[in-house]
């Protein structure tokens, strides 16, 4: 493999693909998972090695050597670190591995939800973790939008609520992604109060093709018997919509 100056091996594709995957994933964990010794430039190319592994051998726990427990825990560990460019690989780590429901429900007992929503709330100025962060975020919904956590939720409601207000350049991408989840998982939205949020969007707005989809948002779940109940214990629409009335007029 081809080494820096300071004799730090890199792990080319070429030398990955010369290995055992077992042999190569049990080095990139183990660098991952140590508090001490490794420097943070170290782990982001081991993270970034771990999305080569899994594009050159694919999703095969009898290949990795590790059961995706394993391999989740040691990730976690990445979304804890002080640097935000090795959360920020960690996360995107993360978005290619959950490739079904099942590697999605083993995220969520190891109770990875909690980290990815810090991620989201964290200082607006770390815009490449946050980004990354609402990648796996669509991911999820994408895999299974019904065991979308109510901790991300939260996030992601927070950020469209009071984005505006404090400049935050993610709020229309976290509103976007409310709305998408609405229609794929209309109760956790609404138990958390996200249709309302939708609604209050539309005043603050001033974009007439974003105010549609939002709009369209809500009357598709008004549409439909099945989701109809959930706009209404959510939503006072009589006010929400006097106050679109009196921003149109």
């Amino acid at each position: 493999p081809a080494e820096t100056g300071g004799g730090r091996h890199i792990l080319t594709t070429r030398y990955l693909l010369a290995r055992k995957p077992s042999d190569n994933l049990r080095e990139i964990l183990q660098n991952v998972a140590k508090p001490h010794g490794v420097t943070n430039m170290r782990k982001l190319g081991h993270l970034n090695n771990f999305i080569k592994l899994l594009i050159s051998i694919g999703h095969c726990e009898e290949k990795f050597g590790f059961t995706y427990e394993e391999i989740i825990i040691c990730l976690r560990l990445a979304l804890l670190n002080e640097a935000k460019e090795v959360r920020a690989a960690g996360l995107r780590v993360l978005r290619y591995l959950i490739r079904d429901s099942n590697v999605l429900q083993k995220v969520l007992r190891l109770q990875v939800d909690y980290l990815i929503a810090r991620c989201i709330d964290i200082q607006q100025s770390n815009e490449g973790e946050r980004t990354q962060a609402l990648r796996l975020v669509r991911k999820m919904i994408t895999v299974n939008a019904l065991l979308f956590p109510s901790s991300v939720t939260n996030s992601l409601i927070a950020v469209g609520t009071d984005g505006l207000q404090e400049r935050d350049r993610m709020v229309r991408a976290a509103i976007a992604i409310v709305c998408e989840l609405a229609l794929k998982n209309p109760e956790v939205v609404a138990n958390r109060g996200g249709l309302s949020t939708i609604l209050k969007s539309v005043i603050d707005c001033q974009l007439s093709r974003i105010n549609e989809a939002l709009i369209t948002t809500i009357l598709h779940l008004l549409n439909h018997p099945h989701t109809r109940q959930y706009v209404r214990n959510d939503v006072e629409l009589e006010v929400h919509t006097a106050a679109i009335r009196m921003k149109i007029l």
